[in-house]
């Protein structure tokens, strides 16, 4: 099963007839006709019945159509690449951000490969983590970095675990929570609205309560949980947080400038309120262009640092880990 006989498959199709698929690929109809019949025999199955009328597709045929279009492409992906990293370049990078990985390692491991690789050409946006799985399967990504929980028993994707970061609430200095006590249970902050981006049903369901007060509700079509006040931009959050009593959901990472001047203060909880799980996603059938292999190590290399650092901030601060 090679591309060549991929290729003169898929031209039969469009002809529907063998003298005329040969005589646009430029090859004898025998000679067509022998190549099918040998990737038939490859494969195991009848790809077409043959009459008078033509050929028609069985459902072996069908199945391979729709993958040869796939195959045909990763070919021609995996060709550029090669082609331009032949040439000194790295090729391309096409990829989708979830919200909190944005900020963490996202970004700033794509300046880290660009620092390295200036001709790599870099496509890179935020987007909710259902949207980024979204765009992963359709092809329109190369690759997502994203809350994983979610995908459990898609067999399409490809997942790696990259962090599991304690998610923690944050306040403005001054905040009434801060005079009740030096250890506060969850139940204490739900008369505060939450500023976050949504959290998905595995996480929700699992560690935050059925009845969430102030903090925002749960969709009743898919489980989420959808803070009070929902961003896909974490940096954002602390627009609300230094004008109101709002709650900002996140990770020591995320806020450690702020933390560090006095901006921002970590409650002190007696346990974090979730734990993300975000990772790297793609399709397990579509082979990995040279760019975002480059890409993935410097994400992993950032992610490390990030761990260590949040580990040094819990010592720093005093919190539970």
């Amino acid at each position: 099963m090679t591309p060549r006989r991929l290729r003169q498959f898929l031209a039969l199709i469009e002809h529907a007839h063998f003298g005329r698929a040969a005589k646009a690929l430029g090859v004898s109809q025998p000679a067509l006709s022998k190549s099918l019949q040998l990737l038939e025999r490859e494969l195991g199955v009848i790809l077409f019945h043959r009459g008078r009328e033509g050929i028609r597709l069985t459902a072996f045929g069908v199945l391979l159509r729709e993958k040869s279009q796939r195959l045909l492409m990763a070919e021609e992906d995996l060709r550029r690449d090669l082609a331009l990293l032949a040439q000194g370049g790295s090729g391309s990078l096409k990829v989708a951000l979830g919200p909190y990985p944005s900020i963490t390692i996202g970004f700033a491991s794509l300046a880290r490969l660009h620092a390295c690789h200036p001709h790599i050409k870099i496509t890179a946006h935020v987007a909710g983590w259902a949207e980024v799985a979204q765009q992963v399967a359709a092809g329109e990504v190369d690759l997502g970095i994203a809350e994983i929980s979610h995908l459990r028993g898609r067999e399409e994707f490809a997942c790696e675990l990259l962090g599991e970061h304690a998610g923690r609430l944050f306040c403005r200095p001054g905040h009434p929570l801060l005079a009740q006590c030096l250890s506060l249970s969850l139940a204490q902050t739900l008369d505060y609205p939450w500023v976050a981006s949504r959290i998905p049903l595995r996480l929700a369901t699992h560690l935050l309560p059925v009845n969430m007060g102030c903090t925002g509700v749960f969709d009743a079509e898919n489980g989420d949980f959808v803070p009070a006040i929902e961003v896909n931009v974490p940096m954002q959050m602390m627009a609300f947080v230094e004008n109101s009593n709002a709650l900002a959901l996140g990770c020591l990472s995320i806020f450690e400038r702020e933390l560090m001047a006095g901006d921002i203060v970590a409650l002190p909880l007696q346990d974090p309120v979730l734990r993300t799980h975000y990772g790297f996603i793609h399709l397990k059938e579509r082979s990995l262009p040279p760019a975002v292999h480059l890409y993935m190590q410097e994400v992993r290399a950032m992610e490390d640092h990030i761990g260590q650092r949040e580990r040094q901030l819990v010592n720093l601060m005093d919190l539970e880990q």
